[in-house]
């Protein structure tokens, strides 16, 4: 019984020990896969700053057409 007893252990503390193998695989898995969330997630977060950016950019050069129209308006009436 003694061998037996040992045997089933050995063959448990086998099987444990290749699941933990497998567990490990996956948590290496998971792990890649959040990093490569990550950086896709740092690389949208460039390309949302950029937009952020070219919006205010846009927003001074219409503010800026604008008061040049207005000035054109003006020497329009002075000249006229």
């Amino acid at each position: 019984m003694d061998k037996e007893m040992k045997l089933m252990v050995n063959a448990i503390l086998e099987e444990m020990g290749r699941m933990e193998e497998r567990i490990n695989k996956r948590f290496d898995k998971m792990d890649q896969r959040f990093e490569r969330m990550d950086q896709c997630m740092e690389s949208m977060q460039h390309e949302i700053n950029a937009c952020k950016l070219e919006a205010g950019t846009v927003d001074i050069l219409i503010r800026k057409i604008d008061q040049l129209e207005k000035r054109i308006e003006e020497l329009e009436r002075k000249t006229a």
